[in-house]
C-alpha cells in the first residue's frame, strides 16, 4: 500500500513536468546544442583522424607513431560536455526549484497532507519523479548523440561504449546535483521566487566562484612555481624545431656529458610539482559539482596519453621520451576520476537528505 501511493505521487510529478511548459524548452535546447556539439566535435574528430592518417603515412621516423596521436571516439563529446555542464544544470534547476514552495504558495500542500499519505512518501515520490524525468530526458541525449555517429560512420567499440556510458552517468549526476540543490531551497523557502534566488546563488558560487579560486594564480602560491632547468642541463640542450605543413612537429636533442642522473633528478622535480598542483586542483574539484564533472569528462574525452618527459641516456640522446600513444584503459580512467565521481554521488545524496529532513519537520498550517 505505502509502495503504491509512492509510485502514485512519483507518477503524478512525472507527468507534471513532462507537461510543463518550462521543461520542455529547457529540454528542446538540451537537444539543440547536444546536436550542435555532436556535429561539431565529429568535424573536429574527422579532421584529427585524417592528419594523423597522414603522419603516419608520409613520416619514416621511430617517433612517427607520436608526432600525431590518434584520436579518440570519445573526443567528440567534449564539445557535448561543454554545453551540458551548463544547460543541464539549468533544467535541474528549474525542475526542482517550485516542487514544494509552489504547492506551500497555493495552500495545496495541506490538504495533500490531510489524505492518507505519509510526508516521506511525498517527497520521495516529488524526488523519484524528477529522477524519471531527467534520466528519461538525458536518455534521449545519447541515444540521438549515439545515432548521430552511427549516421557519420562512426561505430564505437566496447571499450568507448563503456566509457560512453560513464559521461552519461556523470552528466546525469551533475543534473540531479542542482536538481536536488533546487529541491531543499523549495522546501526551505516559503515562496518560488525566493528559492530560485538562492539555488542560483548557490550555483553561481559552484560553478563559477569555486573554479575561478582554483586559477593559476592561486595554484602557484599554495604549490609554488615550477621548477626551472638547471644552467648546467640548458648548456647540455640543443633545439632544432621543425614546422610541418600541417601540425608541429619537435626535435630535441641533448649533448649529455654527464650521465642521466641530472636530468632524472629534474624529472622527478617537475613531476613532483605537477602532482601536488593537481592534488590542490581536485580539493577544490570536490566542493563544486561543475568542476568535477569537467574533471571526470576531461579524463573520459582525452583518452590518448599525451605529454614528453625530459631525459637523456649515454652519449647523445632524446631530450624527450614520449609516451606510449596506446589508449588509457577503462580501469585506469576510473582510477583517475574515483574521488570525481564519489564527489559528484555525495552532492546530491546530502541535498536531498537536507531536503527530506526539511520536508519532514516543515509546519503546514
Amino acid at each position: 500500500m505505502a509502495q503504491g501511493r509512492l509510485i502514485t505521487v512519483a507518477k503524478k510529478e512525472l507527468f507534471d513536468h513532462l507537461r510543463s511548459r518550462k521543461f520542455l524548452l529547457i529540454f528542446g535546447i538540451l537537444l539543440v546544442v547536444a546536436i550542435v556539439g555532436m556535429i561539431g566535435g565529429i568535424t573536429e574528430y574527422n579532421k584529427a583522424l585524417d592528419n594523423y592518417n597522414k603522419h603516419q603515412s608520409t613520416i619514416d621516423s621511430p617517433l612517427s607513431s607520436y608526432i600525431a596521436e590518434k584520436p579518440s571516439i570519445l573526443s567528440v563529446f567534449a564539445s557535448v560536455a561543454t554545453y551540458l555542464v551548463f544547460v543541464g544544470a539549468i533544467l535541474g534547476i528549474a525542475m526542482g526549484f517550485d516542487l514544494v514552495s509552489k504547492e506551500k504558495e497555493s495552500k495545496s500542500l495541506k490538504i495533500l497532507l490531510s489524505h492518507p499519505v505519509y510526508r516521506d512518501e511525498v517527497i520521495n515520490g516529488k524526488a523519484l519523479g524528477g529522477i524519471a524525468a531527467l534520466a528519461g530526458a538525458l536518455f534521449v541525449v545519447l541515444f540521438i548523440a549515439l545515432a548521430t555517429l552511427l549516421v557519420y560512420g562512426i561505430v564505437p567499440d566496447g571499450s568507448e561504449l563503456i566509457l560512453i556510458g560513464i559521461f552519461a552517468a556523470v552528466s546525469f549526476l551533475l543534473i540531479f546535483s542542482y536538481f536536488a540543490i533546487a529541491l531543499f531551497m523549495s522546501t526551505a523557502m516559503d515562496e518560488s521566487g525566493s528559492a530560485l534566488i538562492y539555488t542560483i546563488i548557490v550555483f553561481i558560487v559552484l560553478s563559477v566562484l569555486v573554479p575561478t579560486l582554483a586559477n593559476d594564480t592561486v595554484m602557484e602560491s599554495v604549490a609554488g612555481s615550477q621548477p626551472e632547468i638547471p644552467q648546467e642541463l640548458l648548456d647540455q640542450m640543443q633545439r632544432s624545431v621543425t614546422n610541418a605543413t600541417e601540425g608541429n612537429t619537435f626535435s630535441v636533442t641533448v649533448a649529455n656529458k654527464g650521465g642521466s642522473g641530472a636530468w632524472d633528478e629534474y624529472n622527478e622535480r617537475v613531476q613532483a610539482y605537477w602532482e601536488k598542483r593537481q592534488m590542490v586542483k581536485d580539493t577544490f574539484a570536490l566542493f563544486s559539482p561543475t568542476m568535477d564533472y569537467q574533471s571526470v569528462t576531461s579524463a573520459i574525452t582525452a583518452t590518448m596519453t599525451p605529454g614528453f618527459v625530459l631525459s637523456a641516456g649515454n652519449g647523445v640522446a632524446t631530450a624527450f621520451s614520449v609516451s606510449s600513444g596506446e589508449a588509457t584503459s577503462v580501469e585506469d580512467i576510473f582510477g583517475k576520476i574515483l574521488a570525481n565521481l564519489v564527489a559528484l554521488l555525495l552532492f546530491p545524496a546530502v541535498f536531498f537528505g537536507l531536503a527530506y529532513v526539511r520536508f519532514m519537520r516543515l509546519d503546514v498550517r
